[in-house]
């Protein structure tokens, strides 16, 4: 059966992918809001419901993210001479997505390229899901499908695996399963935030379901198959969470107070990605895109699929916004500029900064619109300069 090409744009990805990034700057907004904290999981009870909801929003950003990276590589797969090509391209892209945790997104964070502490975040763990993908590629589909299944349904036998600090395996391990800081030369530290093994494995799942969607023509049976996915993926959770069978290092307690029951079984570990995170924020996810198919190809052009067309750069520039903002507002918040720790913590804020939830929200309302802008100007530049290396991987 031949293989279609990718139509012009699929619209209800580019949704999915511009309400990830609305989800990702109130999350990252919240940080700078007042008395704004939050464990992983979070604290139930202990964690306010406007904290908790405000937070699991945020959820879906990461798997979601990973999840539409495989797909997309799938689809757009035909464009490539070979799957030699294929591959060397999603391991090229792998490495320098690498290189931008390091760089040009840790600077946005610090403002401070000698900061000492390198954060190995979502976009480092998507480089290296690239880069198992393309080695994966090549030895065949099939193998992309079983690394796939044994790593999102298996990595949670390995919970209580641990090794002595300071040596190899505990560098591999904390690189691919165990949340850890890290030693570097130089007096630099690393803190694997996303450990990379089961976001391997999600990639690897969505690579499948990408081309099981191109295969069938992208459908609106395949949609509905997505959906039904979806809805299996929601009770699995649901079986395993309300009976604390596997898939999670937190558990599910019964409350004496309603609300506090449901934050607990909506509570599964971020970091790393647990299997009943992904069941979760996945599953939702697959049943969201059955419901944007359904809109029309033009529904919010100017807005959702802008975002989602420019992903990658509204992820770059929606920080670096947050940070200049947060640093302008500093005497309006009645704080000094000599006060600011800049250099000694991350985000080098004066102590006592912090904004009310509304004024927050405000402010991150702000970032969105801004963000927005720059995204339409970038569209445009891009459509001019399709050959630039930043057009390219950004």
């Amino acid at each position: 059966m031949s293989i279609p090409a990718t139509p012009p744009r699929l619209h209800h990805i580019d949704l999915l992918r511009g309400i990830i990034i609305i989800f990702m700057v109130i999350d990252h907004g919240m940080y700078y809001c007042l008395n704004y904290s939050v464990t992983d999981p979070m604290t139930v009870p202990g964690t306010d419901p406007l904290t908790f909801f405000t937070r699991f929003v945020s959820h879906f950003c990461a798997p979601l993210f990973v999840f539409l990276a495989g797909l997309s590589a799938a689809i757009t797969e035909h464009k490539y001479t070979s799957t030699k090509a294929f591959s060397q391209s999603l391991i090229i892209r792998g490495l320098v997505l690498i290189l931008f945790e390091f760089t040009i997104v840790s600077w946005s964070w610090s403002f401070n390229p000698a900061f000492p502490m390198l954060y190995a975040q979502v976009i480092w763990a998507i480089g290296w899901s690239f880069v198992m993908l393309g080695l994966l590629r090549l030895i065949g589909l099939y193998a992309v499908f079983i690394a796939g299944l044994l790593l999102v349904f298996g990595h949670n036998l390995f919970d209580g695996v641990s090794f002595e600090p300071n040596t190899l395996a505990n560098t591999l391990w904390s690189i691919a399963h165990q949340k850890n800081v890290l030693e570097l030369p130089f007096g630099f530290k690393i803190r694997t935030t996303y450990p990379v093994a089961p976001i391997i494995g999600l990639m690897a799942m969505a690579y499948c379901a990408g081309v099981y969607y191109k295969a069938k023509k992208y459908s609106a049976k395949a949609i509905n198959h997505a959906a039904l996915l979806g809805v299996s993926c929601l009770a699995l959770y649901t079986i395993l969470r309300g009976f604390n069978l596997y898939g999670d290092t937190s558990t599910f307690t019964i409350h004496s107070n309603t609300l506090d029951t449901i934050m607990s079984f909506l509570n599964p570990t971020k970091y790393p990605l647990s299997l009943q995170f992904m069941l979760l924020t996945v599953g939702l996810g697959l049943i969201a895109l059955k419901f944007l198919s359904r809109l029309k190809t033009d529904f919010s052009r100017g807005f959702l699929q802008v975002l989602g067309k420019t992903s990658m750069f509204s992820y770059l520039v929606h920080l670096y916004l947050l940070h200049a903002l947060a640093w302008l507002l500093i005497p309006i918040l009645g704080l000094n500029y000599s006060d600011m720790t800049y250099g000694e913590t991350l985000v080098g804020l004066p102590p006592g900064y912090g904004m009310s939830y509304v004024a927050t929200l405000t402010f991150i309302a702000v970032v969105i619109g801004l963000t927005t802008l720059l995204a339409k100007r970038y569209i445009t530049w891009k459509r001019n300069n399709k050959h630039s290396l930043i057009a390219k991987y950004i």
